[in-house]
């Protein structure tokens, strides 16, 4: 069955699943395969002159025209979505978020929606980003950053997420430190393979991506290929 909406989500903020979200989508687009992007809920926007700038790189990736496309609300201050509506004195409308999604899934190709925060985050209260998952049908890949720790916090995410019934894609590993690999990166990769669920295995590692090719469109496709690949060349060979 082809791969035709996918939720990408993060062990914690800050572990490159926006990177990974936009890679994905813009190896589509490269290789000609129709995308878009959703991102529902982004807060910290005040840091970028109010702009969403995940949804404006995910905007970037898919062709989409404008950052709104691929958002529904933006919120100023940098933190958790339910926090920083509450002090800027909104709710976060969840029917809203639904007909967005409800359009873009009307429309041919991939969907890919990317969380905020880790899984259990909510974007609205009392829906936290595994229940949108599970509300939308949205397989989900988890994103984590290779670093100590990552072990406990990638088997919680999964454990999170097929415990709300949620099918987990996979893991992939993100590379968050330029370098030779210490210790803890070098062994996560197998020690992960290890204790990962069959459900959900490790499907690799993303090379760390420079900050200046992180508004990329072609670099964060090729440090993505890999996973891309994993997930659509089936697709990709039936196209031609």
């Amino acid at each position: 069955m082809a791969l035709t909406k996918l939720m990408v989500t993060g062990t914690d903020t800050e572990v490159g699943k926006t990177l990974v979200s936009a890679g994905l989508c813009a190896w589509r687009a490269s290789k000609g395969l129709p995308v878009r992007a959703l991102k529902p809920v982004e807060s910290g926007t005040q840091d970028n002159g109010g702009t969403p700038a995940d949804a404006a790189l995910l905007a970037r990736c898919t062709g989409q025209p404008r950052p709104q496309d691929c958002n529904v609300v933006a919120l100023a201050e940098p933190l958790a979505p339910v926090l920083a509506a509450r002090r800027e004195g909104i709710e976060i409308d969840l029917q809203r978020l639904d007909a967005r999604f409800s359009e873009l899934r009307a429309e041919p190709g991939a969907l890919v929606v990317e969380g905020v925060g880790g899984a259990l985050v909510e974007v609205t209260e009392g829906v936290t980003v595994a229940d949108l998952a599970a509300r939308w049908h949205l397989p989900t890949l988890v994103v984590a950053a290779n670093r100590l720790g990552c072990l406990s916090h990638s088997l919680l995410t999964v454990e999170a997420l097929e415990g709300r019934d949620v099918p987990v894609i996979g893991v992939v590993l993100n590379t968050v430190c330029a370098g030779e690999p210490g210790l803890a990166e070098e062994s996560n990769i197998e020690e992960l393979a290890r204790l990962l669920p069959r459900s959900a295995p490790l499907l690799g590692t993303i090379p760390f991506i420079p900050e200046d090719a992180r508004d990329k469109p072609e670099a964060l496709a090729l440090a993505t290929s890999e996973l891309a690949g994993i997930l659509w060349s089936a697709e990709l060979e039936s196209a031609r």
